[in-house]
């Protein structure tokens, strides 16, 4: 799902957990049909609205590198087009009968979604819907549209096309291929030229078969509705979805830690870097989803992120001068086996003689200085960090809507289950000191990174040979792709 929605989100779980913890009754309903689909139901009393969505485990992180990209030709071809912006003949026409909007999903590392809005009065309408849009009877129609997969695989060519052309996707594809080279196309929602031209109406519904079914997936519904009259039109909505073998009999299995085998140095020539500035950033495998490192590394990059952490006045303090570091970004994308975090920071290049002496720089004062202390102190966060940052992860929100509920619930399902936000902040509030400490050792000491610098491609060149000293592996649209 779209970034934009993350706050939100977050702000509905903690809603949720504070009823809980004030003893108060949780507005959620969840429950399974007999056909293995767990349903989730949120009720927003008095929203005037209402969102839908399903979503099914699977997407890129199960292919194989002989089927990347197919999960994106299902999406191509059951919405003649993105998700998001559903395609003629149908779903629009079945989704303009409904007056839906706002339409979102499609395929990612871990799902197959799709989610849209329409008016509380017709849940019974956008519930029949939906079941229809992934019935097995749809499913072999589209399925077999020669003509439409045929124009699937256009598309799907056309958009690897522009990701071989956008520096953020070669940036971040080259880093994948990197960090996860055991299996990189476990990343990689849109495939190669070989196996999208390789894929054929059997293949998908063999794919189709096995991942889309109502055992592997969740119904998620939020905003104006009453879950006791809601559940008989969901029963009779998904009576004909029959359970399958589970696809998930053999275990997803998580790429190595470290990532990498040596630590590495990587540079990109970016041309949409402002000349005279660069980015640096330091990758690392991290703690997947449901592990016990998880929700401390969450707390970790919150007290992190704040401009007056130590981490920042180190890095304003020990950088060269005149470089101008900014307030370090800490990221953490969480998967169920393929996570990873990085910090990384802007810095001002124009008046530097060796950047490259820069990055070496970074990496020496985050490792080197800041980590090492953060796992031989426990002190290294005063209590107020600790407490300001499980406040601002526990934040209440402003206004609830029932579009980023939906999808908040759908992030829940597919990483914890059904009563994931139950446990979630809970397990956040309890950490302490030790287990900073502890996640410090395990993922930041006692594992490698990759440390990049994004560079305009004119001052690369006027720098190049300092990059070719310290061996900087050269980040570039020939070699970023796992499939070149």
């Amino acid at each position: 799902m779209k970034s934009k929605h993350r706050h939100p989100i977050l702000y509905i779980i903690f809603t949720l957990i504070a009823l809980l913890e004030l003893g108060a009754e949780t507005p959620l309903t969840a429950y399974t049909l007999d056909n293995g689909l767990d349903v989730v139901l949120l009720p927003l009393p008095g929203s005037g609205e209402l969102s839908m969505g399903i979503v099914f485990k699977g997407g890129a992180e199960v292919q194989t590198s002989a089927n990347a990209g197919y999960f994106g030709l299902l999406e191509q071809l059951l919405f003649r087009g993105k998700a998001s912006e559903p395609g003629e003949p149908e779903p629009a026409g079945a989704l303009e009968a409904l007056e839906a909007s706002a339409f979102d999903g499609g395929t990612q590392t871990d799902r197959f979604a799709f989610a849209f809005s329409l008016s509380p009065d017709l849940l019974d309408q956008g519930l029949n819907t939906l079941s229809y849009l992934f019935s097995g009877l749809r499913l072999e129609t589209a399925l077999s549209d020669t003509a439409a997969l045929v124009e699937a695989k256009n598309a799907a060519l056309a958009m690897q096309e522009v990701a071989r052309s956008t520096p953020a996707e070669i940036y971040e594809y080259a880093l994948a291929k990197k960090l996860f080279s055991t299996a990189p196309w476990r990343l990689d929602t849109i495939g190669s030229e070989k196996t999208l031209k390789e894929a054929s109406s059997t293949l998908l519904k063999s794919l189709s078969s096995r991942w889309l079914i109502p055992n592997n997936a969740a119904l998620l519904v939020a905003g104006d509705i009453d879950p006791e009259a809601a559940k008989p039109l969901i029963a009779s909505a998904f009576a004909s979805w029959k359970k399958a073998d589970d696809p998930w009999k053999t275990a997803l299995t998580a790429m190595p830690k470290p990532g990498v085998t040596r630590p590495t140095l990587m540079v990109y020539p970016d041309p949409t870097q402002r000349k005279g500035y660069a980015v640096l950033e330091m990758r690392y495998r991290g703690p997947d989803v449901g592990t016990l490192r998880s929700p401390a590394v969450r707390l970790w990059a919150q007290m992190l992120s704040q401009p007056d952490s130590r981490l920042a006045k180190a890095l304003s303090k020990g950088m060269p001068k005149n470089s101008a570091s900014t307030t370090p970004e800490v990221r953490y994308q969480a998967r169920r086996s393929s996570s990873w975090f990085s910090l990384s920071t802007t810095i001002v290049i124009k008046d530097l003689t060796n950047p490259a002496d820069t990055v070496l720089a970074f990496k020496e004062i985050v490792r080197g200085t800041e980590m090492y202390a953060m796992k031989t102190n426990s002190g290294y966060f005063s209590d107020i960090e600790y407490k300001n940052a499980k406040a601002s992860l526990s934040a209440l929100p402003q206004q609830e809507n029932s579009q980023p509920a939906v999808l908040y619930l759908m992030d829940s399902w597919l990483l914890e289950g059904i009563k994931g936000f139950q446990t979630e902040n809970k397990s956040i509030q309890a950490l302490s000191s030790k287990d900073i400490t502890s996640f410090a050792d395990e993922y930041l000491m006692k594992n490698l990174e990759i440390v990049s610098i994004r560079i305009n491609p004119e001052d690369y060149a006027a720098k190049k040979k300092y990059f070719d000293n310290y061996g900087f592996e050269l980040i570039s649209a020939q070699n970023a792709f796992w499939w070149k």
